[in-house]
């Protein structure tokens, strides 16, 4: 009769207890402390210098070769940006539409936007003697 009392038990712990070959196979992404939703641990630089803009203000290319989809609401504040400016990169607490990060050329103009690719990398000026 113990063996009948046992089975239930050994069944609710096969079931229940984490199954560790598919835990280790799994990719775990690194969780920032204290955080509890939409957490990552993505260091942005702190800005970057407007290569160019494209579309009426729908696409920004920052010096680094990273080319950002402007949200659409933000697009003629970015149209105004020219090569050379200089924006700050800010992550956004509450994405809309995953436009996480905000692009600020100064205190007033602002635009959500996001990572939809690489363009080439700049070319390296030659040093000037």
């Amino acid at each position: 009769m113990k063996v009948f009392g046992f089975v239930p038990l050994f069944i609710v712990a096969v079931l229940f207890l984490p199954n560790q070959s598919q835990a280790q196979g799994e990719a775990t992404v690194p969780q920032v402390p204290g955080c509890s939703w939409n957490c990552y641990g993505v260091v942005l630089p702190y800005g970057l210098y407007i290569r160019e803009v494209n579309d009426g203000g729908s696409f920004v290319t920052l010096e680094d070769g990273s080319v950002w989809e402007i949200r659409l609401p933000q697009r003629p504040v970015a149209s105004s940006w020219r090569p050379g400016d200089f924006v700050q990169l800010k992550t956004i607490a509450a994405p809309v539409d995953r436009f996480e990060i905000l692009l600020a050329h100064g205190d007033y103009d602002k635009a959500e936007a996001r990572l939809v690719g690489r363009d080439r990398p700049p070319v390296p000026k030659p040093a000037q003697e």
